[in-house]
């Protein structure tokens, strides 16, 4: 399902260059920088694009959405407090300076975003029993209840696909009724987080 993605899908869709194996030490070093750099510049790019859209009224979902909101409420606060007048056009770039920070944290998945501020309350820690990490264990994300994740528009086609499939197996008589318990469960929660999605978005209905 969506929110359980295998460790090679973290990234989803968004197609970062991939460290080689084999390479010389000191090539190797300078690839692995550059890819972190690309990484970083994606990270700031889908963290602008979301402050966007919450300046259009498309709010995110998800557990994590009142502390993403919070965080764009204090920039939005802090570009107002600095332009000097009405006619002031904010630019992207003054956006990216603002939200560096929280791009750091940001984890890339198809199904959700990941902002891995403080792993103390990250879930998927939780369900490891593990109390820190530098970054997410991914194979045991649930973002449906994880504290620090969010979804957006951008996710809505991952998990309309997940309701799609879970609704075509759950009308195949030829599997068994208690999978089917299993898989009900599963489809709900897809069709839960599209709703959310929906709504957030101003796009219910």
């Amino acid at each position: 399902m969506p929110s359980r993605l295998p460790a090679e899908g973290v990234f989803g869709r968004f197609q970062y260059p991939t460290p080689p194996l084999g390479r010389p030490g000191g090539a190797q070093a300078v690839f692995h920088h550059e890819w972190k750099k690309e990484e970083a510049k994606e990270k700031l790019k889908r963290t602008v694009e979301a402050y966007r859209q919450f300046e259009q009224g498309q709010m995110p979902a998800g557990p994590g959405a009142d502390a993403l909101l919070a965080a764009f409420r204090t920039v939005e606060k802090q570009l107002a407090d600095h332009a000097p007048g009405p006619a002031k056009v904010i630019t992207d770039r003054q956006i990216e300076l603002l939200l560096k920070k929280k791009a750091a944290v940001l984890h890339l998945s198809a199904a959700n975003y990941c902002w891995f501020d403080d792993p103390a309350k990250a879930l998927c820690l939780k369900l490891a029993g593990t109390r820190s990490a530098a970054a997410p264990l991914t194979g045991l994300c649930d973002s449906s209840r994880c504290p620090q994740a969010t979804h957006h528009l951008v996710h809505r086609p991952v998990w309309q696909t997940a309701a799609d499939n879970g609704a075509v197996l759950l009308a195949n008589p030829r599997v068994p009724t208690g999978e089917k318990k299993r898989l009900r469960a599963e489809h709900e929660r897809s069709v839960r987080v599209l709703e959310e999605i929906d709504e957030a978005a101003g796009k219910a209905g």
